[in-house]
């Protein structure tokens, strides 16, 4: 096979007799040089995927699944909302998805969603593979709606795109009822999220936390790798609620974990801050609008948080020290490193450094070249190999090369 020099994935499945289960999965990374032959050695793991959703899988048995309609997906979040975790069990995008048309599906896990706010559920605690698929999301504007492909991830959630199901999508809730939250990924991180695309915009009057992939990265999540492209509008002015709401992001309204190598390209416009010694609402920030975590290696399209009267370009929202009942949204500025933001949205853009004013801390880019050079020597340094190489997608925008 004559191939263009590039580097490529092979994966390749073996099947039994009827061909319907497969009993060998595996993947293999290789470089083709111009006039070279390329050996690849490709090693199946003899691990029986069950590749129908008519009975719920055993870790002992099935060690994957693979998701091949809306009706799966249905079924899938049938089984987390009932408790049922997925733990050692890995799902398979087999082909991108629509679920625009899927009255049935909805934020996975969601086990109650009522009229005070309260949304509880159960966790995903498997591998969610995307293998470089996309889903086109349908998210209906009730409220409590959370918003997102899952609740709470406890696994690993990689390699999927999020494509916004029409011009002037909304997720969160309408002007009347403002109690939902989430994220385009999930609502709670306790996981991993790595090499994830969201392609679609967040049009909310929730008064709670929204953001492009998660609505809260705990202390032991980790987002790794991930690129949004979609706007983020919060309607709701939280002020009037006379508390500490409102928070909107790039990638994590709330981050205890860590983020990094992530890229935030989309606007976000929220109602005026205040910020006072009583409350501090409609926060924002390009990478995560509160955060006690880590933030590493993060990159922004400059002057992209709109606060109305306000245009600001800051990683997170920095406040005084006395605002917002002694909340401090960088508590620890030496946490925030080697971040910065592009001016032109590009994979050959410029990446300037973040001052204190940008990331409350003076920054230091810790690789050299284009916004593309610098994400991808991320990548090669990584010790995880399973993170994509970005590229330039055939548009000549910035994409994750799957």
């Amino acid at each position: 096979m004559n191939l263009i020099p590039e580097d490529y994935t092979i994966e390749a499945k073996a099947f039994d007799s009827d061909n319907d289960l497969v009993v060998g999965w595996g993947t293999a990374d290789a470089t083709v040089n111009a006039g070279e032959s390329t050996e690849c050695t490709l090693a199946l793991a003899l691990t029986k995927c069950i590749s129908t959703f008519d009975s719920v899988p055993s870790s002992s048995k099935y060690k994957y699944l693979a998701v091949a309609s809306s009706s799966d997906m249905v079924k899938l979040g049938e089984w987390v909302k009932s408790g049922i975790d997925m733990e050692g069990i890995t799902i398979t995008l087999a082909d991108d998805l629509d679920l625009t048309d899927c009255t049935e599906f909805d934020c996975m896990g969601v086990t109650k969603a009522d009229s005070t706010g309260d949304i509880q559920g159960n966790a995903f605690k498997g591998v969610f593979d995307g293998a470089g698929h996309s889903m086109t999301l349908a998210i209906t504007p009730t409220d409590p709606q959370p918003m997102g492909l899952f609740w709470q991830n406890d696994g690993i959630i990689m390699n999927v795109i999020i494509k916004q199901y029409s011009s002037n999508c909304q997720i969160g809730s309408t002007q009347a009822l403002n109690l939902s939250k989430g994220g385009i990924i999930c609502s709670v991180n306790n996981g991993t999220i790595k090499n994830c695309v969201v392609n679609a915009s967040v049009t909310s009057w929730s008064v709670a936390e929204i953001a492009g992939i998660t609505r809260e990265n705990s202390s032991s999540g980790k987002i790794l790798n991930c690129f949004v492209t979609g706007n983020i509008t919060m309607n709701c002015d939280g002020a009037q609620w006379k508390d500490d709401y409102g928070k909107s992001a790039g990638i994590a309204a709330v981050n205890n974990g860590s983020i990094e190598n992530c890229v935030y390209t989309g606007k976000i416009t929220t109602k005026k801050v205040t910020d006072s010694s009583m409350y501090l609402s409609n926060i924002s920030g390009a990478i995560s609008a509160y955060t006690e975590g880590s933030i590493a290696n993060c990159y922004w399209l400059k002057d992209n948080i709109d606060r109305t009267e306000e245009v600001v370009n800051q990683v997170a929202y920095i406040n005084k020290e006395s605002g917002g009942y002694g909340k401090i949204c960088i508590s620890d500025p030496s946490k925030i490193t080697g971040c910065g933001y592009f001016e032109t949205n590009s994979p050959s853009a410029s990446v300037t450094a973040g001052t204190t004013s940008e990331c409350k801390s003076e920054q230091t880019l810790a690789y050299s070249g284009t916004l593309l050079e610098m994400l991808n020597a991320y990548v090669s340094a990584s010790s995880d190999s399973g993170l994509k190489k970005w590229k330039a997608g055939a548009d000549g925008s910035l994409a994750l090369d799957f």
